[in-house]
């Protein structure tokens, strides 16, 4: 079915037909993100359990939990690895095929993690298949955030990508909800030992129907129509070179052209990582440990903030929408810089209304950076390189500042002695960020392009 997307033109508006598409596009595109995120929030809510049952009985409390948050960031290490070949390959064979196969391996990993015997059982070879199958999780992971973030932004009109492509950190934002919902129930409900026996398996067994469910709806679907476009104007270039417009060297060449753009969003993909894992991930351990909340009670905060932040990042991205990216991302990286200490602080104190009321104040400016990311990399980009140029700083920045965020949290707090030292990390990664936005231009409103040479030449119209 063909499908054209709307001009950058404010009253651009999608016929019933397309907008039929649309709705599709948008919930195949966000499924493989909820499955993605779901898998990494349970295994950080499920921290102290999986602690308990993949490391041996006699080892410390806060060294089997660095071990935990270890495999959890061991595994990023190939991200940049899976990013450039997922990446690559989208550019060059499509974003459907690409992302069919990444839900595949994702939810077929995830769904094998459930069945690892604990350590007490087959010993060390327990944390070596969990970091083993974490691995290739994550590898399947590297294509999976940024292809659905291209794929519906290259069907999105101009004037609302940045609202539709939110739809993938809302996926996001929803498969963590899940998780901690879970992770709360579980806590409240079961005894330690049926946690540790089969209560923590029950979420990645769920990965197993939810990736079937995925690759089906993705498979209804035909590529980008940014995509098909291109790979018609290449096929007529083929046909006739000397009416050519391409830039030379191929799509190598172009994904060279395009490091410069990749730097700046690496940097401004640092708070979004950084912060991502710390507040959404880390946080449920940190009150656990530092401020003595039983596990349900910790959970329930994230639960709370969640319910809320998933309202928080429509909001943001319309809003970013209307004033800009570049304005909505400086806002946030200059809040976490000023206020990530006396975050920290207040979450140490403890008690489930002032920690549920000190994150979501923390989430409301965090969506300004979640929510508008996925439209800002989207624009950084020409098609020949946009799957590549959104997945490779995406995941490096995941592997830089998010796997090792529970890690440096926890080890800042047993150097230091300071519970509220994490917030030295959320400071470094907002003044990379605002170094990246600062060396950016603005993207909104403006139409996707083919090269990389073709970005930030359309001027942008006024609101």
């Amino acid at each position: 079915m063909a499908y054209s997307p709307a001009t950058s033109r404010p009253d651009a508006a999608v016929d019933p037909e397309n907008a039929s598409v649309l709705r599709r596009v948008l919930i195949a595109g966000g499924l493989g993100t909820l499955l993605e995120y779901f898998d990494y929030a349970s295994y950080s809510y499920l921290a102290t359990t999986i602690a308990v049952v993949f490391f041996p009985a006699n080892e410390d409390r806060t060294v089997a939990l660095l071990s935990t948050f270890a495999v959890f960031a061991l595994s990023f290490l190939v991200r940049p690895l899976g990013a450039l070949i997922w990446g690559s390959l989208g550019d060059r064979l499509g974003r459907k095929t690409v992302l069919a196969t990444t839900i595949l391996i994702m939810s077929g990993a995830t769904f094998l993690i459930g069945f690892i015997p604990g350590y007490a059982v087959i010993g060390v070879a327990a944390p070596i298949l969990l970091l083993v199958l974490r691995i290739a999780q994550s590898f399947s992971a590297s294509g999976e955030y940024a292809g659905a973030g291209t794929f519906i932004a290259e069907y999105a009109p101009a004037h609302r990508r940045g609202l539709l492509t939110s739809v993938v950190p809302m996926a996001a934002a929803a498969g963590f909800l899940l998780a901690s919902l879970m992770a709360t129930v579980f806590y409240s409900t079961m005894s330690p030992e049926f946690m540790q026996e089969w209560g923590w398996r029950i979420p990645f067994l769920v990965a197993g129907p939810l990736g079937v469910l995925g690759l089906w709806l993705r498979s209804r679907l035909e590529d980008t129509p940014q995509f098909r476009r291109l790979q018609e104007r290449e096929a007529e270039e083929r046909r006739n070179p000397l009416g050519s417009r391409t830039a030379p060297g191929g799509r190598w060449a172009e994904a060279v052209r395009s490091l410069p753009s990749m730097i700046k969003v690496l940097l401004v993909m640092s708070l979004n990582a950084g912060a991502y894992y710390l507040l959404l991930s880390y946080i449920p351990t940190f009150l656990i440990e530092e401020a003595g909340m039983d596990e349900g009670s910790a959970n329930l905060v994230v639960t709370i903030g969640l319910v809320v932040y998933l309202g928080l990042i429509p909001i943001a991205a319309h809003f970013s929408d209307r004033i800009g990216r570049k304005r909505t991302l400086m806002i946030s990286s200059l809040f976490f810089i000023v206020l990530a200490y006396p975050i920290m602080s207040l979450f140490s104190l403890g008690g489930v209304l002032l920690a549920s009321a000190v994150l979501i104040v923390s989430l409301v400016f965090f969506a300004m950076n979640d929510a508008v990311f996925p439209s800002y990399f989207t624009e950084m980009f020409g098609t020949r390189s946009r799957y590549l140029g959104f997945a490779l700083p995406f995941n490096v920045g995941a592997m830089l500042f998010g796997g090792v965020a529970p890690f440096i949290g926890t080890w800042l707090i047993a150097q230091t002695g300071n519970p509220s030292s994490p917030a030295l990390f959320l400071i470094l990664v907002g003044v990379l960020s605002l170094v990246g936005l600062l060396l950016s231009a603005e993207t909104t409103r403006t139409d996707l392009v083919d090269e990389q040479r073709e970005v930030g030449t359309r001027p942008i119209p006024t609101v």
